[in-house]
């Protein structure tokens, strides 16, 4: 027979359990919401590529998140229907790293933050992102600066040549860049290869060329978004880039 001392410890652990699933689930403060708001408002610009995905809504089809962003990374692929996840050029890629992006607004759902942003002209289509697992200032601030910049990207580093920050400015890439400086054009590649041959380390990118298609709340038709206008190649040797084609 289990003594009242027993009982009552049996009775918190339960309790405990009963209440980490609402614990996991915390929602930011109000004071933390409101610091949050401020972040996000003014011009902001892109750190990431940014893929969209048509969704429908109360009213009509309209691009939803895709991007997932928590303290510690960030994942594009798990909110993607299981027919999708070989086939991202289905996806909306309006939005590349240097991006610029305004009117930011923010809905909370317990530990998930919506995001809402429009894109400067002439891009200035909706562009959705859902930060996860966030349930302080400081968890949204992570998040935050893992996705966006409050300059260019480019007036971040005044210690790269002019070449490459002007490069940048224009999305364009020039021979010279590391992958650090190319990724802030291109974004993600579709796909990296790597080789070392005699202690020369070389890697080959194949950078995204389809924005691929987006469902038109208007016209409720697939549209083809055109082409990024980024090389089919680039080739790094010893992290500078030395061939693009």
């Amino acid at each position: 027979m289990m003594s009242k001392s027993v009982r009552w410890q049996a009775g918190v652990l339960l309790l405990l359990l009963l209440c980490l699933p609402l614990a996991l689930r915390a929602q930011m403060s109000k004071h933390d919401q409101d610091a949050a708001k401020k972040m996000i408002a003014g011009t902001l610009y892109l750190r990431l590529d940014v893929p969209q995905k048509s969704v429908q809504g109360a009213w009509g089809v309209g691009p939803g998140a895709v991007l997932e962003v928590s303290p510690t990374g960030h994942d594009s692929q798990s909110k993607l229907p299981e027919g999708m996840m070989s086939g991202l050029q289905k996806l909306n890629w309006d939005f590349f790293p240097n991006d610029g992006v305004r009117y930011g607004k923010l809905s909370f759902d317990h530990n998930t933050v919506h995001l809402y942003l429009e894109g400067l002209p002439p891009n200035n289509v909706e562009i959705y992102l859902d930060f996860v697992q966030i349930n302080s200032i400081d968890d949204f601030t992570k998040a935050f600066n893992q996705v966006f910049s409050k300059v260019p990207l480019q007036d971040e580093h005044p210690e790269w040549p002019a070449e490459v920050r002007n490069a940048i400015a224009e999305h364009k890439v020039v021979i010279g860049m590391t992958k650090e400086q190319a990724f802030d054009v291109v974004g993600t590649p579709l796909d990296i290869k790597t080789e070392n041959v005699n202690g020369v380390e070389t890697e080959i990118w194949h950078p995204r060329q389809d924005r691929g298609r987006t469902l038109r709340a208007v016209r409720f038709a697939k549209e083809r978004l055109g082409s990024t206008g980024f090389p089919v190649q680039l080739k790094f040797v010893d992290g500078k880039l030395q061939v693009i084609e």
